[in-house]
């Protein structure tokens, strides 16, 4: 990039964007014409109303771009932009076509004209260095659609764009043409008819929206008092600000903070960030993260600093509150297994405990004294901010805190039960307060009239006025005393709204305007470091820290904390700086932001930060790598909306990369990210999560030569989210085939994993047993934090106990059982995991089934469902094991009916380990609402269901269930024998000496005998 006089030349072109308005015209059935006329007469009458056009377009402000044979081209705010660009041109296009009817009567002929008018956002650009014909360009849709619609007009008429319609409604009396095919364009386009001008009027007040009724800020101020009264005293209050952009939100907080600077109460303010909201309570970590810099003297602090720090706050903070904030603070997604802190940040439970060490070091100073608290911005926010704000409330209603909240959007009405929260709506400023405003701002007495002139072009809204005075105290005369002469900045501003009268604002700052450009590209918020680097190619009109405190002064921006952080004053002015560059010069700041941040000259920002600053900068695959680096970081702090939506965007920018080893290993990485966090989203059977992994693993085997084990959670997933047991059995025997010589002792212990779950399934017991004593043995626990989260959301020690336990029942040791099932549950706890909490929980539910124990199933049941809110899946599966205790305990019909519903839901979001317990407890549910029929239905198909499949694990109770229901409706002994003979059987082969005893037992209850195995032939294979 080049300066020439201080203007950027970024390649062929440099300019700028802003809005115009477009005219074309075209004489109707000039070819005609040309055949009834001698060519000189047609000429005589083209040349004359090309003049008659051109006068008048100049007389509206319009400038004509070309004409052509029998048509022309204007423009309108260009070159000079004009507040009623787009009123001039469709003045011009009726004035065009009286005109042309003048001149028919003047020429005796039937001459007809057509005029298109379109508004929009164009690139005037500077072409004087390349070799175009004209020195500058008009590019973007505005003149294409106003050369379209035009042939859309009748005869004598104008048609204009929806935009212009909009913009001039209130000077002119449209009719409707309606919506038309236009070439080149996707969608039907909505055209109108100009008739007739209207009575002149203001063109603001034309235009006005509608608003509340305007008041001023006393009330609320007071109101805001009031409830530091109350906070002071120990009775904590949150207050929600509310209103649209510009409407004063921040002043009357800074209003509130002043005050109370007075009397000596320091606030902390937070800052909800556009481009951070995807890092789990970034508002509260940044300033935290510049406290423990400051306080260790460390640009970049490690973990012990940061809870050297926190534990200094006060005892309220204690250790583990320091331990799960230092790790927000410092965690990666990577390189865990250092970590001593035990609490994994993968589920509800630790999401809560979260917000609640954040609340704890937020409010630590309150011990001390009152605590004023700032959260800006609300609609910005995390999920885990809005937990936390949620929970304030609660948290403060015995300290003495005062917190306010901002926010556009309104309140949510679930967070406004609390006696201590209010909620206040902000609407425009009355007239009077708009003249206080223009008093105060003018720094002497302001012309009369001035007040009322801002008042009606503000509407209302304080940052509009501000910025109006503020444009006309730098730009008018000061012996300007009318509204014609306030009037005229404004057309040479061409201000239409708001973010016009900001874009005008920073065009009069010179070129300081090019600082506040730069700066904007950086966000709304940005460090006097990267600034500095950022701006080393550029000329400077004065030294920096000059410039920075002229524009502070200019009231563009504001320093905050100790003067190290700047910030533009409103986030609409920052929008309108960075709007008013051209796309190829945000591109090629952003690329200077890069490769600063590449080179080590200044810190790294975060990922996410950087992921946006790539994308800008034209570096997709980069982008990707932030993105999905910043997924990994939100997935393993449980802030799955915030995971999903980064790995879109990661997406998003992998498709706009050729195909490379670096592209696919972003690509395989991303899946492997968004398997778990489809599964904590949709449930771990959904077919969300399924084609996740399928897709995975179908790419690694693409790639022959790659070493699997690298991608073990994509076949991991692939394994888990299996749609049966078939292919659940096939895919384990490729795991643990294809990995049972890694050098990666996680991996092996993982394939284990499959390994221990499948064989439990196949009901081959010991060998279960010997792939948990394996595994367990390659178990760490460090590890396994990490783990966890990748390989189906739990710890694999609790489900290696888990399964011991199940395959110790069966096997007959139903002490030892118990004891595994204990030693899962007290490890769960250990570990502080929720979601193996859960799994534990789900291994005790279904012994307790299996014992049919019906209280203890209830019991479990009721604790997993006060757990498991964020899991939707072992929710679903607590439920039928709740209808199967209460059906079988009291409530057959109400059992049946609940049940019947939890399937229908847990076949949507689960997978299929546990489909021949839910089989056989819906026959026994039919049984006991007397529908044999139904129940013997159930328990034919699931019995043929596991001998297909191999999930024979429960085949013998299927039978044993099936031969009593046999017994019940009086059917043959042999036929109720041979149930009774192939369940021994299949007890006996799996070694489970527990369905065997039951096996026995009926027999003996019965008088009957079993059957010798060659009397059973005839029964399927595989029993």
């Amino acid at each position: 990039m080049s300066t020439e006089g201080g203007r950027v030349r970024t390649g062929a072109l440099s300019g700028e964007r802003r809005q115009v308005t477009a005219l074309f015209y075209d004489i109707v059935g000039s070819t005609a014409w040309l055949h009834q006329l001698d060519p000189e007469e047609f000429g005589d009458m083209q040349r004359t109303l090309h003049n008659e056009t051109t006068a008048l377009i100049r007389k509206n402000d319009g400038y004509l771009e070309w004409l052509q044979g029998d048509g022309g081209c204007a423009f309108f705010g260009f070159p000079q932009p004009s507040e009623d660009a787009a009123e001039c041109a469709v003045a011009s296009a009726l004035e065009i076509v009286e005109r042309c009817e003048w001149l028919a009567q003047h020429f005796g002929s039937s001459l007809k004209i057509r005029v298109g008018v379109a508004t929009g956002l164009v690139v005037v650009a500077d072409a004087s260095n390349t070799k175009l014909p004209r020195q500058t360009e008009v590019i973007g849709i505005a003149p294409a659609l106003a050369a379209r619609i035009q042939s859309e007009a009748a005869p004598n008429s104008v048609a204009v764009a929806d935009a212009t319609y909009r913009l001039t409604r209130g000077a002119f009396e449209f009719e409707e043409i309606g919506f038309r095919e236009l070439k080149g364009f996707g969608e039907p386009v909505a055209l109108w008819r100009p008739i007739a001008r209207r009575q002149r009027t203001d063109r603001f007040s034309a235009y006005r929206r509608a608003s509340a009724p305007l008041v001023g800020r006393d009330e609320e101020l007071e109101l805001c008092q009031r409830r530091w009264t109350r906070a002071i005293d120990g009775n904590g209050q949150l207050v929600f600000l509310h209103g649209d952009a510009g409407i004063g939100k921040s002043r009357l907080v800074t209003e509130l903070r002043g005050d109370l600077a007075k009397q000596g109460v320091d606030t902390l303010v937070f800052q909800c960030q556009p481009r951070g909201n995807t890092e789990p309570l970034h508002p509260f970590l940044e300033p935290i993260r510049q406290a423990v810099a400051e306080a260790a003297k460390d640009d970049d602090p490690d973990r012990d600093a940061a809870i050297r720090f926190l534990r200094s706050l006060g005892s309220d903070v204690g250790e583990l509150n320091a331990e799960i904030v230092a790790f927000l603070l410092t965690g990666k997604a990577r390189g865990l297994s250092g970590e001593t802190w035990q609490v994994d940040l993968s589920d509800e439970e630790i999401r809560e405990r979260a917000v609640e060490a954040m609340l704890a070091v937020l409010t630590s100073s309150s011990a001390s004294g009152p605590v004023f608290m700032v959260i800006e911005d609300l609609h910005w926010a995390d999920t885990l901010t809005k937990a936390l704000v949620a929970m304030l409330p609660g948290w403060i209603e015995s300290k003495p805190v005062l917190a306010i909240a901002t926010s556009r959007e309104v309140i949510d009405p679930e967070l406004l039960g609390d006696p201590n929260v209010l909620a206040m709506a902000l609407s425009g400023l009355t007239a009077q307060a708009t003249s206080e405003l223009i008093e105060r701002i003018w720094e002497m007495t302001p012309p009369d009239g001035l007040a009322a002139f801002v008042y009606d072009k503000s509407d209302g809204v304080p940052l509009f006025a501000e910025q109006l005075a503020l444009l006309l105290r730098e730009r008018a005369n000061v012996s300007v005393q009318d509204r014609a002469g306030w009037e005229a900045p404004l057309r040479e501003g061409r201000i239409l709204n708001l973010q016009d009268l900001i874009a005008a604002r920073l065009a009069g700052l010179g070129q300081l305007k090019r600082v506040a450009q730069i700066a904007s590209v950086l966000g709304r918020e940005f460090g006097r470091k990267l600034l500095v680097a950022l701006l080393e190619p550029e000329p400077l009109p004065a030294p920096l820290d000059e410039v920075i405190e002229t524009l502070i002064q200019a009231g563009i921006l504001r320093r905050i904390s100790t003067g190290a952080t700047i910030r533009f004053r409103h986030v609409l002015i920052q929008e309108a700086a960075y709007d008013s560059l051209l796309k190829s010069e945000r591109r090629e700041i952003h690329g200077r932001i890069v490769r600063l941040i590449q080179s080590g000259s200044v810190s790294s920002l975060p990922d996410e930060i950087m992921a946006w600053h790539f994308e800008q900068a034209g570096q997709p695959l980069e982008a990707a790598r932030h993105a999905i680096q910043a997924a990994e970081a939100c997935s393993i702090r449980s802030a799955m909306h915030e995971a999903d939506r980064l790995l879109d965007f990661a997406e998003k920018q992998l498709t706009q990369v050729r195909k490379s080893g670096d592209a696919n290993d972003l690509l395989l990485r991303l899946l492997a990210v968004r398997g778990p966090v489809a599964a904590g989203q949709f449930g771990r059977g959904s077919q969300q999560a399924r084609s996740i992994y399928e897709r995975g693993v179908s790419l690694c085997a693409e790639r022959e030569d790659e070493d699997r084990a690298k991608w073990f959670p994509l076949y991991w997933g692939w394994w888990f989210t299996a749609p049966d047991y078939e292919t659940q059995r096939v895919r384990s025997d490729i795991l643990v085939r294809d990995l049972k010589d890694s050098a990666d002792p996680e991996v092996r212990l993982q394939s284990l994993h499959c390994a221990w779950a499948t064989n439990e399934d196949a009901g081959l017991h010991s060998h279960c047993l010997k792939c948990v004593e394996d595994g367990l043995k390659l178990y760490d626990e460090n590890r396994a934090r990490f783990s966890r989260g990748r390989y189906g959301g739990h710890d694999a020690k609790v489900c290696a106990l888990g399964e011991r336990a199940f395959s110790l029942w069966f096997m007959g040791d139903d002490a030892g059982s118990s004891e595994s099932i204990d030693a899962a549950k007290q490890w769960a706890e250990h570990i502080n995991h929720l979601n193996s909490v859960l799994h534990a929980l789900e291994f005790e539910i279904e012994l307790n089934h299996y014992r049919n124990d019906y209280g203890g199933v209830i019991a479990v049941a009721d604790r997993i469902g006060e757990l498991a809110l964020g899991a939707p899946g072992v929710l679903a599966k607590a439920a039928l094991f709740r209808a199967w205790a209460h059906g079988l305990s009291g409530d057959p019909a109400g059992g049946l009916m609940e049940f019947e519903a939890g399937l229908a839901r847990q076949q949507e979001i689960a997978t299929p380990e546990g489909v021949p317990i839910y089989e056989g407890m819906r026959a026994q549910l039919f049984e006991r609402a007397g529908q044999i029929d139904e129940a013997l239905s159930i328990l034919d198909n699931s019995i043929a269901a596991s001998i297909r499949s191999g999930q024979v694990y429960w085949l013998a109770e299927l039978l044993r269930q099936r031969a009593l229901l046999r017994r019940a409706r009086h059917e043959p002994e042999g036929a109720v024998a041979l149930d009774l003979s192939r369940a021994l059987e299949a007890a006996t082969d799996q070694g489970a000496v527990a369905l065997v005893s039951r096996v026995r037992l009926d027999l003996k209850r019965l008088g009957l005998r079993a059957l010798p195995p060659d009397r059973h032939a005839d029964r399927p294979s595989g029993t």
